[in-house]
């Protein structure tokens, strides 16, 4: 063991670049934003490109007698990339990670964890030491990640030091060997794009007023949201589409308070982030005062300095939105002898500039262009078409483009019939790199980009 100890480390002196293969999982809090934490900080520290398959729900894997209480699901996924760091400095950086995406220094093993980092496969070579061994000894008994694997390299290898059946075998045709592979798993989900799932507590929105107006059908809807794979969860107090009759901030606030109570301990339990749709400076302050929530989007796009500092303040993300009436009103459009996408560039200058100066740092800043707010339906289009250009700021941005009226534009559909034409253009929105896509059907979108991501296996872009 000394001896190969010894060729290890002789041949890790040598080694510059070596492809790595780590599986993330979680199974406790918001799981599918803790992955999305530990995939841009691993990025960002060290790999300049990553693969990432999708992320696969399985069942925990539990020793006989654990507490029923550790039965909980996990989101699993593989990511691979190369680097010129040591499997060893690797290791010390993700323990590092995990403890900054929340996991705690000392845990019992198979608990559930906010999230776990292992190191699975370095080139095709094997290490064997006290703190490290490689490929992870428990990889072949994980049909799940020998699945992943196939799916994001099928020509990768496995090497063993052992006498094992699948020694050199790709890990597509182990996959293939494996029975039942395919049933390995419960749900599928994707790393990026981040979607926005929109709940409205409302009696008249254009495509589900009225359904999420009692206060349990709202929360059941936060909840399955997150089931469905948004990774944040907006509550609308109030309707904006065309001709609305504008509520005040008691009537929101109203409407809020009950839905926020029912999901008050999935907040505390970081089970959910949580965004308040509304311009009623009442309405922002009084519920920040008595629930954690995280986002506010601010659809009119102009909060007074005392509100904004406010929310800066108490460490929040704020969405602001560009628009020129709420509710829309046909008549009132950009001016159409300028392209729309330079109209926007200069409005979020000002809007940023003011925000700053409020005290928001550009990483709590998320720019909404506003689709179907003082556009017209050309001008959506364009602007559509055109969001990258709004990456120069080096803000997040969100685009809220599902089933409204420029649909019809191009197909005629009733609103709540528009999800297909609205997943053709979140494909299209995601390919110029939007943050944040802000959606009803969270779960269609889902399957439409878990398929194209096991197709294309696209690079992290973060």
């Amino acid at each position: 063991m000394e001896e190969y100890h010894f060729h290890i480390l002789t041949h890790l002196q040598k080694c510059k670049i070596s492809m790595f293969y780590i599986g993330i999982g979680s199974n406790l809090g918001n799981r599918l934003n803790n992955i999305q934490k530990a995939v841009s900080l691993i990025k960002d520290r060290y790999f300049s490109s990553l693969k990432v398959s999708i992320i696969l729900e399985t069942s925990a894997i539990l020793p006989k007698g654990a507490p029923p209480e550790w039965d909980r699901p996990y989101l699993n996924m593989v990511i691979s990339g190369k680097s010129s760091i040591s499997p060893e400095k690797l290791l010390e950086g993700l323990k590092k990670i995990e403890q900054e995406v929340g996991r705690e220094v000392v845990y019992q093993r198979w608990a559930p964890r906010v999230i776990d980092l292992d190191i699975l496969l370095w080139n095709n070579h094997t290490i064997v030491t006290p703190l490290l061994v490689i490929p992870h000894p428990e990889l072949l008994n994980r049909p799940f990640l020998v699945h992943l694997i196939a799916f994001l390299q099928p020509e990768c290898r496995y090497q063993s030091l052992n006498k094992d059946p699948y020694n050199n075998k790709t890990f597509g045709e182990i996959a293939h060997s494996m029975k039942n592979i395919s049933f390995c798993y419960d749900k599928s989900f994707v790393v990026d794009p981040k979607l926005v799932g929109v709940v409205n507590i409302t009696p008249d929105s254009f495509s589900d007023g009225g359904l999420n107006l009692d206060p349990e059908e709202g929360v059941a809807r936060a909840k399955q949201l997150v089931l469905e794979g948004a990774t944040v969860v907006e509550l609308g107090p109030q309707s904006t589409k065309p001709g609305a009759i504008m509520v005040d901030h008691a009537m929101e606030y109203q409407r809020l308070q009950p839905v926020l109570r029912g999901l008050s301990e999935c907040i505390k339990n970081k089970e959910m982030i949580l965004s308040i749709d509304s311009f009623l400076p009442p309405t922002i302050l009084k519920v920040i005062e008595q629930y954690p929530i995280s986002w506010i989007n601010d659809v009119k796009g102009d909060l007074d300095d005392r509100t904004l500092m406010h929310i800066a303040a108490q460490g929040l993300k704020i969405v602001v939105m560009h628009s020129l009436t709420i509710p829309p009103q046909k008549d009132q459009c950009l001016d159409f002898e300028i392209t729309p996408i330079k109209s926007i560039i200069n409005w979020a200058e000002k809007k940023i500039s003011r925000l700053e100066k409020c005290g928001f740092s550009k990483e709590n800043i998320i720019l909404d262009p506003g689709i179907g707010f003082g556009k017209s339906a050309y001008q959506n289009l364009l602007l559509l078409k055109n969001i990258h250009q709004l990456k120069k700021f080096g803000c997040e941005i969100l685009v809220g483009h599902s089933r409204k009226l420029y649909i019809s534009s191009f197909y005629r559909s009733a609103a709540s019939e528009r999800d297909l034409e609205t997943i053709a253009i979140s494909g299209m929105l995601a390919e110029q790199g939007v943050d944040y896509l802000r959606v009803h059907n969270v779960k269609d979108h889902q399957r439409f980009f878990v398929a194209q991501q096991v197709v294309e296996a696209k690079d992290f872009i973060g």
